[in-house]
């Protein structure tokens, strides 16, 4: 996606915005793979002044996440805002691309740590069991493990 520097510059102050869709291919967060569902919803509004762009831009969406409890693939929808201010390198240049910004849009609006619900409970550490579908397998030793006894004199002031 870009913006066109030549209305802007024709109209200091004035804002120009432009709605799209942004595919966005090979997206990488975290060192992952990063996969979308469709395009990203692209909507900014930038003006100029002085050599300097002001972007109001918003990317919406929906990836594909694992929930980092339980394993379990789902779809996460997301949205951000930024206010960006940009210098501009060639104050004859064009146009501005904005992709990069709206890549980085996106990897700052997933939630770093993905739940697949609210309350999942997630694996358990001991048996492995899916504790949102069964309980702890047989034998389990995360069941029969006592608390430390220096955590209780925490039980009681709680």
């Amino acid at each position: 996606m870009r913006i066109d520097l030549k209305e802007l510059r024709a109209y200091p102050g004035r804002s120009v915005q432009s709605e799209e869709q942004e595919v966005l291919e090979d997206l990488v967060w975290c060192d992952e793979p990063l996969p979308l569902i469709g395009a990203v919803r692209v909507t900014a509004s930038a003006f100029y002044d002085e050599k300097r762009v002001f972007l109001t831009l918003n990317v919406a969406g929906t990836s594909v996440r694992c929930c980092s409890r339980c394993l379990l693939e789902f779809e996460e929808d997301f949205e951000r805002e930024e206010l960006l201010e940009l210098e501009l390198e060639d104050p004859k240049a064009p146009y501005i691309e904005i992709r990069p910004w709206i890549a980085a849009g996106v990897r700052l609006a997933v939630s770093p740590r993905p739940l697949c619900r609210d309350d999942c409970r997630g694996l358990c550490a001991g048996c492995g069991a899916d504790l949102n579908v069964e309980e702890h397998r047989e034998g389990c030793v995360e069941v029969s493990r006592t608390p430390d006894p220096r955590l209780e004199k925490l039980k009681e002031l709680l």
